[in-house]
């Protein structure tokens, strides 16, 4: 699995700023081909109702493990975007993909938020497009709703952390991978990733059990684990949307 968070898909993220970045413009129309090299990106816990019913999720491994949404097997694949950068029809498209070409960069040791936009995105640049700033270099609708998107997608972002933390010290996370045969009969393995482990999960004490019904924590656990048995659709998409050829 693909397992670095940030600043996954992004080349060059720059702080937004008028003398710099002054004529620059988003084409909206560029589709998503940024996320056709990947087969995971990150996720959170607003999204889970939403993405379990078309994706599998899983955690992240590593010392504070978050969750990813599985695109794909190989790790450069996004069975998702097809050639010409489409997204799959009917299906739920990720926050972390809908931000792009925004993020925020934090500042070690302070809590202040920057702007960022990647400048090197296709979608960004000097043609056709909506522009970062208007005609007295303030910030346009498009760079306001970018600045918002992010704002959210930051308090969200705690949450989840705070969300896999429990996780982790509750011990419930376990490491596990999966066989997958694709339609040709080829099976392919996904490995790299865990999961909840179902009987811990029911092992757990009335005091935990109380604190993530407090905190709506069971429901994500429950998304999460509904999401495992959507790998037959996975295998759909690669059917529609193969890996190319080594």
């Amino acid at each position: 699995m693909t397992t670095n968070f940030m600043p996954l898909l992004y080349k060059n993220p720059q702080p937004l700023n008028p003398e710099q970045h002054d004529g620059l413009t988003l084409n909206l129309s560029s589709g998503f081909g940024f996320a056709s090299a990947t087969n995971s990106v990150p996720l959170v816990i607003e999204e889970f109702g939403a993405t379990c019913r078309d994706y599998v999720i899983v955690f992240s491994t590593g010392e504070l493990p978050m969750p990813l949404v599985v695109l794909g097997v190989q790790p450069t694949h996004n069975a998702y975007v097809n050639p010409k950068g489409e997204w799959a029809a009917d299906t739920y498209i990720p926050a972390y993909v809908r931000r792009y070409p925004f993020i925020f960069s934090e500042t070690e040791g302070s809590e202040d938020l920057t702007l960022c936009v990647d400048v090197d995105a296709a979608s960004v640049g000097k043609g056709e497009g909506v522009a970062f700033f208007n005609d007295k270099k303030e910030a346009s609708e498009l760079t306001q709703q970018g600045l918002e998107f992010c704002k959210n997608f930051h308090i969200q972002l705690q949450q989840t952390r705070e969300f896999c933390e429990a996780l982790q010290a509750a011990d419930l996370l376990v490491d596990q991978q999966a066989s997958i045969t694709l339609a040709e009969g080829e099976t392919q393995n996904l490995s790299g990733f865990r999961i909840v482990d179902e009987q811990k999960f029911r092992q757990l004490p009335a005091e935990t059990l109380q604190k993530f019904h407090e905190r709506g924590w069971l429901g994500l656990i429950y998304a999460h684990l509904i999401s495992t048995g959507s790998m037959g659709k996975l295998v759909a998409q690669l059917k529609h949307n193969p890996a190319p050829a080594a």
